[in-house]
């Protein structure tokens, strides 16, 4: 555990190197920033060595981050000296939550690290791609990375998540089999004090006590990261042989059926919480992904969406800082800090190169909130507020495009359009398994700001709202009537409670800020995260983003799971504002609130059913012996391969193709250049079908490989190694597999034997 104690101190040191910046970025906020301090640190140091090696002037090395960190140290040091004693006393001040946000991180980073020690083998699902990644990365001298699995071209994704993870492979100097794992338990940690940060945030901001905002910030950590969806119930019933044929059928969740095979009174088959993250009806055959952060960390695979997440909570404290802000948001503010909003521009614009389909989100969050705020200090700028809300938001816009010109310009989006979704509709009882918890907490929530509205409730304002809710509806259903294929009534129909409670949530933050009048409040942010998550799960009923797979498997994904970081946040605050002013002075009104109570903890309960249950059998009960090295497995069932493949990455240098077997996805094929970031010359093809929108750059590839490995025409093959400039062929027991035990017999007689062992045998090109 010597290098998560090294990783750990690393961040530690790069956070103290921020405190000058968040204090001077996040003014507005309690804790001035101090939770997001690691993951803007992080974010500065990749995003200017990411910018550097994209213009090529430094080289993606550990010399250039030591330089960057130097430089943004110089930089905190200059800054803190400015306003020592208003940091001073910030600090002085504020030990409380400074110990708390540490405690936090600490205790995740622990936790996480020893529950994953059980679970660390880079392998099966897409783990062996997201290595590939890493490894890529670390492999270029300059950027954009090189793709692993298809040389001569770049990685076709969003992959700035994995170069923040491979810059501090890089200056930490651990081995990436290690740091893989690290890198995990680092976003599990950071995402949790950034989702209690922001609620901490909230209470104080709320005039709550120091003890309210550290356990209800708490709570959002619970809500975000270890709740899991109802679905943990339904696998305790069908454990314990309750429900009936239909019963099950009426359930509708695939692998759930009236059979009953358990011996425990807990469910046994073999990965049987991975159901919890495909509940709604696959559509053609094509599952539903609804992932949740918990699955997410229990799968291990070290993916963009899950890589996001501390960034995203950062946009989100830099969105409430503004909110909350005295001083108009105009151009009087942005000629006073110029350097403040570019730091924002930077921090919001990443979500583009970490997650694409975060970044429409929190531009939503972040114009939205801008719009309130400018709108409530309109008495300060007058009736220019609305031109200068558009003229900054379009300054933002441009500018959060403009910082990541690198990203867009060499990426080749798969995406082919957004069209309405005409298919099977989400079953409302799958829609409450996954959104259960939240929904009970938010439209308790949102009922309780009407009860305290209702004399300023106008049928005017709501069917204002309502008009503007059901335009949403109504594009659909244009767009449907001219193509056709939809009944659009039947949609309305379906759609009607969640645009019920859309409209009412819209109409309370309409309420609110017109009857505020000096800074919006916290339960006004809550209100627009909640909105925001509604409107995703709403939009994923009515229109889809068509991209490689044809369906709304990839749109349900991805909105799903920032839905489910939106309603976290908000239902948490939401707790805690219920908690606050719920009063009840009748008897009747007592029972009401008990019994809220009552379901309410009944509901938390049904929640971490799931994640108690999952993590006993995804870590076989921590009977196995704990590591946080991921090729540990590899290396004790293929231990030629990993000599082999140790040899290559300790003495080649740069990034040489390599030629290796050509086989399925999701298998250990590709293994040589996933493990090395050497490129090769096609990995696993589906994938890059699925990340470049065609097949035409991998066309010929397959075939190209085999000739390498089974032609007879010597002449052929030295031709095909041009084509593709190989450096090194690699032949190993995938290989003899593949193309027959006699492959590459004939290889000596033109190339030279760079490396040989009992199983494999690796040749390189005569120069």
């Amino acid at each position: 555990m010597a290098q998560a104690i090294v990783w750990w101190f690393m961040v530690q040191l790069l956070g103290f190197i921020a405190l000058p910046f968040t204090s001077v970025i996040f003014r507005g906020l309690p804790d001035r920033g101090y939770a997001f301090g690691k993951a803007l640190a992080i974010l500065l140091v990749s995003y200017i060595l990411w910018l550097a090696a994209s213009a090529h002037i430094l080289p993606n090395s550990q010399w250039s981050i030591i330089l960057i960190i130097v430089l943004l140290a110089v930089g905190s040091f200059f800054l803190f000296m400015r306003r020592r004693h208003e940091i001073a006393s910030f600090v002085s001040e504020n030990r409380g939550v400074i110990i708390a946000t540490e405690a936090i991180f600490l205790v995740s980073f622990i936790l996480y690290a020893v529950v994953h020690s059980y679970n660390a083998e880079i392998a099966y699902t897409e783990k062996p791609m997201d290595f590939a990644f890493l490894n890529a990365i670390l492999r270029s001298d300059y950027f954009p990375p090189n793709d692993p699995w298809l040389s001569g071209h770049s990685l076709n994704n969003y992959y700035f998540g994995h170069l923040m993870m491979a810059t501090l492979t890089k200056l930490s100097g651990i081995s990436s089999a290690i740091t893989f794992n690290l890198s995990l338990t680092l976003i599990f940690a950071l995402a949790a004090i950034g989702a209690f940060g922001i609620v901490y945030n909230l209470v104080r901001l709320s005039r709550g006590g120091f003890r309210a905002a550290l356990g209800f910030g708490v709570i959002a950590v619970g809500f975000l990261l270890i709740a899991g969806n109802l679905e943990g119930v339904l696998e305790l019933l069908h454990a314990n042989c309750i429900g009936g044929e239909g019963f099950w059928k009426w359930v509708g969740i695939s692998g759930l059926d009236h059979s009953c095979t358990s011996t425990h009174w807990y469910p046994t088959d073999w990965w049987w919480w991975w159901r919890a993250s495909r509940v709604i009806t696959p559509v053609d055959g094509i599952d539903t992904i609804t992932e949740f952060p918990f699955f997410s960390f229990l799968l291990g695979d070290l993916h963009a969406h899950l890589l996001s997440l501390p960034f995203v909570l950062l946009s989100l404290a830099i969105t409430l800082n503004i909110l909350t802000s005295k001083e108009p948001l105009g151009f009087a503010w942005l000629r006073k800090r110029p350097l403040v909003f570019i730091a924002m521009i930077v921090c919001l614009g990443s979500l583009g190169p970490l997650h694409t389909w975060d970044l429409p989100v929190y531009i939503f969050v972040f114009l939205g909130a801008t719009m309130i705020q400018s709108y409530m200090r309109r008495a300060d700028t007058g009736h220019r507020w609305w031109w200068e809300w558009i003229a900054i938001s379009f300054i933002s816009i441009a500018g959060i495009f403009l910082f990541y010109v690198p990203f867009y310009v060499n990426m080749q989006s798969p995406v082919t359009g957004v069209f309405p979704w005409r298919g099977q509709d989400t079953r409302l009882f799958h829609y409450f398994i996954i959104w259960g918890l939240f929904l009970f907490i938010g439209i308790s929530f949102v009922l309780f700001q009407i009860r305290c509205r209702l004399r300023s409730l106008s049928w005017r304002s709501i069917i204002f709202v309502s008009l503007a809710v059901l335009s949403l509806w109504a594009i659909w259903a244009i767009v449907v009537l001219v193509i056709g294929g939809g009944h659009i009534w039947g949609k309305l129909g379906h759609l009607a409670p969640m645009l019920i409670l859309l409209v009412l949530t819209l109409w309370v933050i309409v309420q609110k800020v017109r009857r505020t009048r000096v800074v919006a409040g916290s339960a006004t942010f809550a209100l627009l995260l909640l909105f925001t998550a509604l409107l995703l799960t709403i939009g994923c009923e009515l229109f889809y983003v068509e991209d490689s797979f044809f369906v709304r498997m990839n749109t349900f994904f991805r909105l799903y799971y920032a839905a489910w970081v939106l309603f976290a946040l908000a239902s948490a605050f939401g707790l805690y504002y219920l908690w606050r002013h719920w009063r009840a002075s009748t008897k009747l009104g007592r029972v009401v609130r008990a019994s809220w109570w009552v379901f309410l903890v009944l509901l938390i309960v049904a929640s971490f059913i799931y994640p108690v249950a999952a993590t006993g059998n995804r870590t076989n009960a921590f009977k196995d012996g704990p590591t946080l090295d991921g090729l540990a497995l590899f290396e004790r069932s293929n231990p030629s391969d990993m000599e082999a493949i140790a040899w290559l990455s300790s003495n080649v240098k740069g990034a040489p193709v390599i030629v290796e077997a050509v086989g399925g996805d999701y298998t250990t094929y590709g293994r040589v250049s996933g493990i090395t970031g050497l490129p090769t010359i096609l990995g696993w093809e589906q994938h890059e079908w699925i990340w470049r929108g065609s097949d035409r750059d991998l066309k010929g590839r397959r075939d190209d490989v085999n000739l390498i490995y089974v032609s007879s025409d010597l002449n052929q093959v030295k031709s095909l190694l041009e084509k593709y400039n190989v450096t090194f062929v690699y032949v190993g027991t995938l290989e003899r597999a593949s193309y027959g035990p006699d492959v590459g017999g004939s290889f000596e007689s033109f190339m030279n034997v760079a490396f040989s062992n009992e199983g494999v045998t690796i040749f390189k090109v005569k120069e």
